[in-house]
Order: structure tokens, then C-alpha cells, then sequence
């Protein structure tokens, strides 16, 4: 354009801020570019700045342009030692004409805006045709959204008459995000400028991977080769890192989740049987594969061994709505009581923007022992009676003996329990003496080997040892770790254990501060009797976990260091 145009654009400008302008406006407008051509649409960005639920009259804009939707957000901010709130709103225009359009003051309360002019190119040839009769535009639902959380996108392709066979719509890519096709393309009719239009719309779910600024690109539809083709702008998307929870361990950004037992056997076991239960996570706006295990795998008083694994992803006009379904199969190694913890799944629910839980109530089985033999049939107790009858009568100076050898061997027997338990005690007091107390330090774990009573047992057990799968212990770990991740003592407690023996298979764990007297560390005796006081209730509140599973990676580290040496 020449400079005389822009000369004369300003002057414009100036004559009609200062004509229709009552009051000095803080109700601002923000055009993305102030030239466009015709078919081409325009986005406009409203601002306040203060928190409102009432909407500017956006009607003033139908006069020029086609009125494609809005969408409304609040940010609020902290600065110079006061909140500062924005209420905005972007807006989707299409130009009614080519040539010199005006974008008027909006006013909302008594606010106004400044009026804005948009220069819109005309088209020639089959390029006008194509544009009059049909347009593409594009649309999100939210402009921020989280990481990993879903945002939808749709293109919708506005036509008069019906595609050509050859006519095409692009598909959408983006580079660090997982993106999913919601389904065919859908077709249906839409009355638009006094015309029946028949639209045909593509959805798409995108779960950014990444933080940071997301540039979705722009989609094309092209009616052939050799035809003109029609091209939507690309639309910037701002991804918030995720947020800090008061539980730690899920990420899991979603409009709606829900937790369900749908176990239906009997709570009452007897010992010897076992239980089937069936758990069910379902979440809208998570894919399947985010969805995470419910149930611990370890138990002191019961074996868990999980049957099967369901995960179902549905496509719906909201977006990916899914589930996981986990059997478990529960079988108990002792009477008496059960418990099976409290499964609690924090998510962040981006519809309120807030930290939420979903639980399940802890379950207690009652086993009961088994029922008794059954008595001896009366024809076993005749057959019984007539042996002895029929048996021949010994001379009581032949019989041995019986009571002088059972006198004997229980005479021995306390000698043996004796001996192993003064053995026990010197043992003990030998390992008191040997293990001092001192700061957690993965040198010393290195230099102080096991006890010679734990390092001398027999060629097939340690044989049997090393032939156990290194994947048990290393999933054992990472179990014990997610525990103490997501602040939960007694499991952690029961896994720690379950890796120890694990890791040290020829060590007898009877307790936690077990694997502190083996590893000589008071940094972590300190840390499991913490753990423990959480355990027995001696401490209240929330228990942290992050700096024991930090002492416990260091200390696996040091042993397989020594052990690749």
C-alpha cells in the first residue's frame, strides 16, 4: 500500500476514536492483524481488567462480519503486591465484503472500546467462487491447557454444493503430542447468510506432551488438483506445567473421575480359599494408557496376583473418555483378619481448576479356619478293635521301653534349644558392638560386608539365589519407591521389606530397622523409625516419603556397584 493510504487510513483511525469514543476506554481490543482477504477469518482479543460475569454487546460486529464464536477465560496475577484479574474473551470473525471494515467500540457496563479498521483484500476468478461458496474455519475449546490434560480441536468445512470426489481435507500432525481422531468426519446442515449450508466437521483430542507454547498448524481443503485451496490459520495454545498436589505420585488432569469395587463374593473366606476382586478407574478427558494400577501387589497376611487387566477408550462428542479394569485374585496365608488398605487416587479436575481425590473404603476378610476332619467311621473302629484282638500277646520283659526314650529325646531337644539360643544372644551382641552409629554414608555400606554366619550358607541356596530374575527385584524397588512417593507408610513399609528379601536373599527380615543394621547408616534408621512412628500413630498429619526413597536409592546403588566390582 502506498504511504498516502496509510496516511489516510490514520486520519480515519483518529476521526473515529475521537467521534465515538464517550469515555477514556478500558475496555480494550486486540485484532491479530489488522489486513486480511476475503474468506479469511479474523481473531479478536476483548480484555478488562477486573474479574466480571457479564459479556460486552458483541452484536455492533454482525454489521460486517460474520460472528464465528467466542470463548471466555479469567487470569489472575500477582504484582506489585496487589492481585491483578483480566477477564478476555477471543472472538472468530469472517468479512461479510472486501474494502475498508470497521471493527466498532464494544461497550460492557460503562466501558467502550476503541473502534479498530481491518483492510480486507478482495479475491478474483475461481478463487471468489470458491470463497462465496464455501469457507473452512477451525476452532479449540480452551487456549491454555494443561500438560498431559486434553484439548479439543475441530475444522469444519462450510460448502453449498457437494465435494468432488477428489476433494480433500487435511489431516492433523503435531510434533510432541498424542493426537486422536474423535471418530469419522460428520456431516450435517447449518443456516448461515440466508443459505442452507452443509458442513462437514473433523474432531480431534490433542494431549500436549510438552510444556510451553503449541502451535496447532493450519488445516487445507482442496476441492482437486488445479482448484484453489481453502486454509484456516494456526492457532497458538499456551500448555501450563503440571501442578504441585498435596499427594504425590499421579498426574492426572481430567474433567471427571470416578473410582468403583465391583466385587460381589462374600467378604467371608475360610483358609485355604480365595477371593476374586474387580476394580474399575474411569476418567473423561485421559486417554487409557494414563490411567494408573489400583491395588497394591503386597500383602503380609495374603497373596495378590492380579488376573487380568482391561483398558477401554471410548470416542465421544466431549472427547476420549476411558477405563481400567483390574482382577485381582486374593488368596490369604493365615486366619483371622485381612485388611486391604484404602486406595486413594489424587487428580487435578481442570473444569474447577483444583486438586480432588477419589478413595475406596479399606476391605477387611475374615478367614476362618478349616473345618475339622471327619470322625472315624464306625466299620474302620471294628476292623481296628479285631486286629488288636488277633495281635500276639508280647511278654511285658520283651517290650521296650518307651517312657526311658522319650525321656531321652526330650532331654535332647531342650539341649539343642538352649544352645541355639545362647548362640542367638552372642550372635546379637557380637552385631550391637560391630554396627556404631554414624551419619548415612554409601562408603561405609561398601566397606562392612554381611555377617559370615549370612555370607556361609550352602552352595544351592546362594546357586538358587542368583538364579532368581533380576526383574522381581528391580520391580519390587521401583514398588517400594512409588510407595514412599506417594506418602503411604504402611505400604511402604510392606514393599521395602518384600525388596529387601529380595535383594538380600539370604538375609531374614523380621523388620524394617533390619535393613539399617545391615546397611550401618543412621541416617537411615532415622528415616524408618519415622516411618514406623506414622505406622503406630505415635505422629499425626501427613508422612513424607521422599527422602527415605532417596536414602534407599542410594544405598541399592552402592551394593550394585560392589557387586559389579
Amino acid at each position: 500500500m502506498s504511504q498516502m493510504f496509510h496516511l489516510t487510513r490514520s486520519l480515519i483511525t483518529g476521526l473515529i476514536i475521537l467521534a465515538s469514543s464517550p469515555v477514556w476506554a478500558q475496555l480494550n481490543v486486540f485484532p491479530d492483524r489488522f489486513s486480511i482477504t476475503e474468506g479469511e477469518t479474523i481473531q479478536l482479543t476483548v480484555e478488562i481488567d477486573q474479574r466480571t460475569s457479564s459479556r460486552p454487546d458483541f452484536s455492533p460486529l454482525t454489521k460486517d462480519f460474520h460472528f464465528l464464536g467466542s470463548k471466555q477465560m479469567t487470569v489472575s496475577s500477582y504484582a506489585n503486591g496487589a492481585n491483578q484479574n483480566i477477564t478476555r474473551w477471543k472472538i472468530l470473525l469472517r468479512p461479510r465484503r472486501a474494502g475498508d471494515l470497521q471493527i466498532p467500540a464494544l461497550q460492557l457496563n460503562n466501558e467502550y472500546s476503541q473502534p479498530q479498521l481491518i483492510t480486507v483484500e478482495g479475491v478474483a476468478g475461481a478463487a471468489a467462487l470458491i470463497s462465496s461458496d464455501s469457507f473452512l474455519e477451525s476452532s479449540v475449546d480452551s487456549y491454555e491447557v494443561y500438560q498431559g490434560s486434553q484439548l479439543l480441536y475441530s475444522v469444519r468445512l462450510f460448502h453449498l454444493e457437494e465435494l468432488p470426489p477428489m476433494s480433500t481435507l487435511s489431516e492433523l500432525t503435531i510434533p510432541g503430542t498424542k493426537t486422536v481422531p474423535l471418530g469419522d468426519k460428520q456431516q450435517y446442515s447449518r443456516q448461515m447468510k440466508g443459505q442452507t449450508y452443509q458442513v462437514t466437521e473433523q474432531s480431534y483430542a490433542i494431549f500436549p506432551d510438552q510444556t510451553g507454547p503449541l502451535t496447532i498448524p493450519a488445516a487445507h481443503f482442496s476441492a482437486g488438483p488445479g482448484t484453489p485451496e481453502l486454509t484456516t490459520d494456526p492457532i497458538s495454545i499456551d500448555v501450563l506445567p503440571r501442578v504441585s498436589q498435596t499427594i504425590r505420585g499421579y498426574w492426572l488432569p481430567a474433567s471427571k473421575i470416578t473410582l468403583e469395587d465391583l466385587t460381589e463374593a462374600d467378604n467371608n473366606l475360610v483358609l485355604g480359599e480365595s477371593q476374586l476382586r474387580t476394580l474399575r478407574i474411569s476418567a473423561e478427558g485421559l486417554m487409557a494408557e494414563q490411567l494408573p494400577a489400583l491395588m497394591p501387589l503386597r500383602n503380609e497376611l495374603a497373596r495378590i496376583n492380579v488376573e487380568d487387566v482391561s483398558l477401554e477408550q471410548k470416542l465421544t462428542a466431549k472427547g476420549v473418555v476411558s477405563s481400567r479394569t483390574e482382577t485381582l485374585r486374593i488368596t490369604p496365608a493365615e486366619r483371622g483378619e485381612v485388611t486391604l488398605p484404602e486406595i486413594i487416587i489424587p487428580w487435578w479436575n481442570i473444569n474447577q481448576d483444583q486438586s480432588e481425590k477419589v478413595r475406596l473404603a479399606q476391605v477387611i476378610l475374615r478367614v476362618a479356619p478349616p473345618s475339622p476332619a471327619p470322625a472315624t467311621p464306625p466299620a474302620v473302629e471294628a476292623v481296628a478293635e479285631k486286629s488288636a484282638m488277633v495281635a500276639p500277646n508280647i511278654p511285658s520283659e520283651d517290650k521296650p521301653d518307651y517312657s526311658s526314650i522319650r525321656i531321652l529325646v526330650w532331654l535332647l531337644t531342650a539341649i539343642t534349644i538352649i544352645s541355639s539360643l545362647g548362640w542367638l544372644y552372642s550372635y546379637s551382641a557380637q552385631r550391637r558392638k560391630k554396627f556404631d552409629i554414624g551419619d548415612f554414608d554409601i562408603s561405609s555400606a561398601d566397606k562392612n560386608p554381611l555377617p559370615n554366619s549370612l555370607s556361609q550358607q550352602p552352595m544351592a541356596e546362594a546357586g538358587a539365589s542368583q538364579a532368581k530374575p533380576q526383574d522381581d527385584e528391580q520391580n519390587a524397588f521401583d514398588k517400594a519407591i512409588q510407595a514412599c512417593d506417594r506418602d503411604i507408610p504402611l505400604e511402604a513399609r510392606l514393599l521395602i521389606l518384600d525388596w529387601a528379601r529380595l535383594f538380600w536373599p539370604n538375609s531374614q527380615f523380621t523388620d524394617s530397622l533390619h535393613l539399617s543394621e545391615i546397611n550401618n547408616s543412621k541416617t537411615l534408621e532415622l528415616l524408618l523409625i519415622d516411618m514406623e512412628s506414622y505406622i503406630s500413630g505415635a505422629e499425626t498429619g501427613q508422612w513424607s516419603g521422599d527422602l527415605l526413597a532417596q536414602a534407599l536409592r542410594h544405598i541399592r546403588e552402592s551394593q550394585l556397584r560392589k557387586r559389579q566390582r
